[in-house]
């Protein structure tokens, strides 16, 4: 009698959470099921980033912190989510990724700088996770996970299990959905973040067009160096994310034409031109490079009439058998014609 109670408790309470779980998504104001404030929201993510920051440790670089967070800021102000305070952090380890938890805070590693060229690019990636904590994807995701929990409660009162069990289970649950925020979230909430990283980037005046250089950059990574391809991993379906990115800037571009020519402004092509790969680029001089026991180095390199990846290796590295290594942290295939005085990244 007891367990039928529990269960019609629980069950009471399964459909209660779905009839009253229901919000209004901040990016696309639809209703969808989620039932984690704001304020519940913010206090996870305060707790989480205290254990980011200790598992990974924060990068001690002063002034490529200030860079990043400047550049993230600039962005955060023309989201759709406005009223909270966006944190930017650059994590310490050399594992190519970047992701956000919720209530704002936003993370980087030095890894995932290194292979980037440009402001834009690092727009493009902070846009993007910016894009996930304005739509609120990480309290969705746990919604889900609370869900799935009550659903475990369900099913071990039906099966009349122990308090101990159910409890093992429960932490199961919380652990794969804590895992589950790390690894990504779903393929539309992925292409919609990309959506929105267009659109602020392109408010703020960088070429929207980068993002999907940087994509490429990530797509030669089977031709470069051996590793764990996290990123790609973490933000799946590079090629159809390319494909739909390139849709949604002949889309805005089209709208800003359209407004142009209604206010008699200047052409959109014309405005959102913003690059500053050199810029970028003078931050990255003497950035840790690779695993914390073997750390190289980032230096800048002018090249010179003659050279290629290959020569540039050999010189640098030792061995022209690095040149694939070389050309992915440049964001070039390794058979690219360098033009000499341009600016490249070098391992030293």
């Amino acid at each position: 009698m007891n367990v039928l109670k529990k269960y019609s408790l629980v069950s009471c309470l399964f459909c209660l959470v779905i009839i009253t779980g229901c919000a209004v998504n901040p990016v696309t104001l639809e209703r969808e099921f989620n039932i984690i404030s704001e304020e519940k929201e913010l206090s996870i993510g305060r707790t989480a980033h205290q254990e980011i920051t200790k598992q990974f440790g924060v990068y001690q670089n002063q002034d490529l912190q200030r860079y990043v967070y400047q550049v993230g800021q600039k962005l955060a102000a023309v989201c759709h989510r406005r009223d909270v305070m966006y944190h930017f952090t650059i994590l310490d380890t050399d594992m190519e990724n970047a992701f956000a938890l919720p209530g704002g805070y936003i993370y980087i590693t030095r890894g995932l700088l290194a292979v980037m060229n440009s402001e834009a690019e690092l727009a493009g990636v902070l846009g993007h996770e910016i894009g996930h904590v304005a739509g609120r994807d990480s309290a969705a995701l746990m919604s889900q996970g609370m869900l799935a929990q009550i659903a475990v409660l369900a099913g071990a009162a039906s099966a009349a299990t122990s308090s101990s069990s159910s409890g093992a289970d429960i932490a199961m649950a919380s652990n794969q959905l804590f895992n589950a925020i790390m690894l990504g979230f779903s393929r539309e909430r992925e292409y919609l973040a990309d959506e929105q990283s267009v659109e602020y980037c392109y408010k703020c005046g960088y070429d929207p067009k980068q993002i999907m250089s940087f994509m490429r950059t990530l797509s030669y990574k089977s031709q470069g160096p051996s590793g764990v391809q996290q990123y790609l991993v973490t933000h799946p379906y590079i090629f159809d994310r390319i494909a739909r990115i390139e849709a949604k800037i002949k889309e805005v571009q089209a709208m800003e034409s359209i407004m142009g020519q209604l206010h008699n402004s200047p052409a959109a092509d014309k405005k959102h031109k913003v690059v500053l790969s050199e810029k970028y680029k003078s931050y990255l001089d003497g950035l840790a490079y690779g695993p914390r026991d073997r750390t190289r180095h980032i230096k800048l390199y002018t090249v010179r009439p003659g050279d290629s990846f290959e020569l540039i290796a050999k010189k640098t590295l030792g061995s022209s058998l690095k040149a694939k290594q070389l050309a992915y942290l440049n964001g070039m295939p390794v058979s690219a014609q360098l033009i000499p005085g341009v600016t490249l990244k070098i391992i030293y």
